[in-house]
């Protein structure tokens, strides 16, 4: 007897797929993106970019239909090619092969990876291990890596990696998370990290980015409801799959990473009463919506359910570096081209305003405007150059520089102290004024240069905002110019050798030590670079004063724009008086020598600051 074949069951079509909020795209993602498509449309094909710009093959291929041509090592990029560096971070020994071939490069790593690469810098300058929750292998994780020494850090990504750590539990460590960790998972391990060491330093806000955060929360509030849980995003994004993970471990037996829509699992899809659907931070729009438009095609009701907005934005990448002109130029071209402009960026910050006292801020004007070498600030712009910081934070910190050195000049100036008639070749403040007006002009733009380095505007971290205002205060303060200008006006009765370089290193030298450190700051260097830096500094303050005392025997009044001959006239401890000219002159060229010692390691990249060093030596201004 035959039997009647059976019949497949029908499939059950869901009833509902509940939408996750937030889910896709995130703002450092967008940046990145949209670094390499504005790198295009200005400089055209082929635009370089070491490594996937961000986790997701769709938007690779996309923008290398545009042109854009992905490799794995800058030094297979051909010299002199516009190149862009990944969102997830490079170590530091990429960019210092990017510009030893000449390569004309802007760094498109996420703000948030970056404050990670400052966090485990700072840690390991201040003698503290660094434990990096992450994983092991993962770009980002290889780029934080590279920010310091081998061996300064070290990975866990669980529990069993922390015991095997071979640390004694007095160790003064610290600890850092990878931005795509995932949340619960890190709690864990900082838990761990910190029952073990009784000395352990954390951020003040947690590394896990915004977009990590929101997303896991998103999914684990809906996990719960669904019997399935679609992740949209490449088996490549660690977010991606921190999110399935996070599914899974909220209550959905199933979860699973798709794609796009041509991976859905249709099975599971049609068996499944509720899904949950999200999508990574480096998945596109485009493939979420396309997803969306099966599962509609199939007959799903689609909800969005409530999650946190998302109003994060950040500074676009700055393009400007790969137009910006090489210092091929002399010294000469270069300070004139950032006169101009450091006087644009005190002309906005000094000039009228509804309120403001009009002599204040025409004598202001007067000491700060239209004078000067501006060879501080364009020290700043040159470190900052160096080591991968933006010309516009470099011309905002120098111009809080020059109102600083304003206000030096100004109070120097002053009958109370050297009482001269000559600054620059005019008046001096007090003279073209009057002196109250004169103090009152160097108080506020003092004043002025802590507003300009506290401002975003200057850099978008916080941090390194509160290290350029703590940097000059103690650069101007007992320990800097203002205990220099002490030792001037009341030196030893027998003064040595010792004595006049302290002085003059705090009088002078401290300004020319806070411009390197600031230009430091603003980019991104190594402890050694940065040790390296400071001792070129120390250095080239002196070396700048000493061309001074030496300028104030043998210079022009009409030159230099103010009286020569002060210094013997008063009586004043000077390099020249204590060693005589030749013994001066014989010391410049020694601390010359030091300064370029100080810069070998940076190699061709430390010509301008070799150039600023030999221009301290030889001016005549």
């Amino acid at each position: 007897m035959n039997m009647p074949e059976a019949q497949p069951a029908s499939p059950m079509v869901p009833a509902r797929v509940l939408l996750a909020n937030p889910r896709g795209f995130c703002a450092g993602v967008r940046r990145a993106i949209e670094a390499v498509e504005g790198a295009l449309e200005r400089h055209g094909a082929p635009v370089y970019v070491r490594r996937a710009i961000v986790h997701n093959r769709d938007v690779v291929e996309r923008l290398e239909s545009l042109g854009a041509v992905f490799v794995q090592d800058v030094d297979t990029i051909p010299e002199g090619s516009v190149t862009i560096l990944s969102a997830h971070g490079s170590a530091r020994g990429v960019r210092q092969a990017a510009d030893s071939r000449g390569l004309r490069v802007v760094d498109a790593v996420c703000p948030l990876v970056a404050k990670v690469h400052a966090e485990v810098e700072a840690w390991y300058r201040a003698g503290r291990h660094v434990i990096l929750i992450g994983h092991a292998g993962h770009p980002e994780v290889i780029g934080t890596l590279g920010q310091v020494p081998a061996g300064a850090i070290s990975v866990i990504s669980q529990a069993g990696d922390l015991d095997r750590l071979d640390l004694p539990s007095n160790s003064a460590v610290s600890y850092a998370v990878q931005t795509t960790f995932a949340m619960r998972d890190a709690e864990t391990l900082i838990a761990a990290i910190e029952a073990r060491f009784a000395d352990v330093a954390g951020p003040r806000a947690s590394d896990i980015c915004y977009a990590t955060t929101n997303r896991q929360a998103a999914i684990e509030a809906i996990a719960a409801q669904c019997d399935l849980v679609l992740v949209v995003g490449d088996e490549m994004s660690s977010n991606a799959r921190r999110l399935v993970e996070v599914a899974k471990a909220a209550g959905c037996r199933e979860a699973v990473l798709i794609a796009g829509a041509a991976a859905l699992p249709m099975a599971k899809v049609l068996s499944a009463p509720t899904i949950g659907l999200t999508a990574a931070a480096s998945t596109p729009e485009s493939a979420i919506a396309q997803v969306c438009l099966t599962l509609r095609a199939l007959g799903c009701t689609l909800i969005e359910t409530a999650g946190s907005k998302e109003r994060v934005r950040f500074k676009p990448v700055d393009l400007d570096a790969l137009t910006r002109p090489a210092p091929s130029g002399s010294l000469d071209d270069r300070l004139a081209q950032l006169r101009g402009a450091i006087d644009t960026a005190l002309e906005s910050a000094i000039g009228p305003a509804r309120g403001r006292d009009r002599r204040l801020w025409e004598a202001m004007r007067y000491a700060a405007i239209g004078g000067g070498k501006r060879f501080r600030a364009l020290l700043v712009a040159a470190v900052s150059e160096l080591v991968g910081g933006t010309h516009a934070q470099a011309l905002r910190v120098g111009a809080a520089i020059e109102c600083v050195h304003a206000q030096s000049l100004i109070h120097d100036d002053l009958p109370c102290m050297d009482n001269d008639d000559l600054r620059r070749g005019r008046p001096t403040l007090h003279r073209k004024f009057d002196e109250a007006t004169a103090v009152l002009a160097g108080d506020a733009l003092l004043a002025l240069a802590f507003e300009i380095l506290a401002d975003e505007a200057t850099h978008p971290d916080a941090q390194v905002r509160a290290q350029l205002v703590l940097a000059l205060a103690r650069a101007v303060g007992q320990d800097g110019l203002a205990g220099g200008q002490m030792m001037d006006l009341y030196p030893p009765a027998r003064p040595s050798a010792q004595d006049l370089f302290e002085c003059e290193s705090r009088k002078t030298g401290a300004l020319i030590r806070f411009a390197v450190e600031a230009g430091a700051l603003l980019g991104r260097c190594s402890g050694e670079e940065r040790a390296r830096l400071l001792r070129f500094a120390e250095n080239l303050g002196l070396v700048f004063q000493i061309r001074d005392d030496i300028l104030d025997a043998i210079g022009n009044a009409a030159q230099l724009g103010k009286a020569v001959g002060k210094d013997a006239g008063a009586g004043r401890n000077s390099a020249t008086a204590l060693l005589g000219l030749e013994g001066a002159a014989d010391q410049a060229s020694r601390l010359e020598l030091a300064c370029n010692e100080a810069l070998d390691p940076f190699g061709a990249r430390a010509r301008p600051l070799r150039d600023l060093t030999r221009f301290a030596v030889q001016r005549m201004h």
